[in-house]
């Protein structure tokens, strides 16, 4: 082969490789660090009860994960993912006699700090 076929090939994959590392940043820094946070946030809509007039919420320690109930600690609101075993022993006996939340929002703080 003659050395401009060399150079064009060379030419050809410079190109190419600087084509797929501008498009592999703008991919990978497209909105993916808002979507990785939104999901972290939860929906305070869906454990309010609108006919209620008083909120109220246990969470209770079942089989080490948390479960959400609601005031009369029998209808389960939410089942959760977190686990307690990684917990202190003072918390995971509170959490295994419940800790009740007078309202959504101060459950929800409390639900965030233990799932970061």
């Amino acid at each position: 082969m003659s050395k401009r076929a060399y150079i064009f090939y060379l030419l050809v994959l410079i190109i190419g490789f600087g084509i797929a590392y501008v498009s592999g940043i703008r991919f990978g820094t497209n909105n993916n660090v808002n979507k990785h946070t939104e999901n972290k946030s939860i929906n305070t809509n869906s454990l309010t009860d609108e006919n209620s007039e008083v909120e109220g919420y246990w969470i209770i320690a079942v089989d080490n994960k948390l479960n959400v109930y609601k005031k009369d600690k029998k209808t389960i609101m939410a089942e959760t993912d977190i686990d307690i075993s990684d917990f202190s022993l003072k918390e995971k006996n509170m959490l295994q006699n419940g800790v009740y939340y007078e309202n959504a929002e101060e459950l929800f703080k409390y639900l965030e700090s233990n799932t970061s």
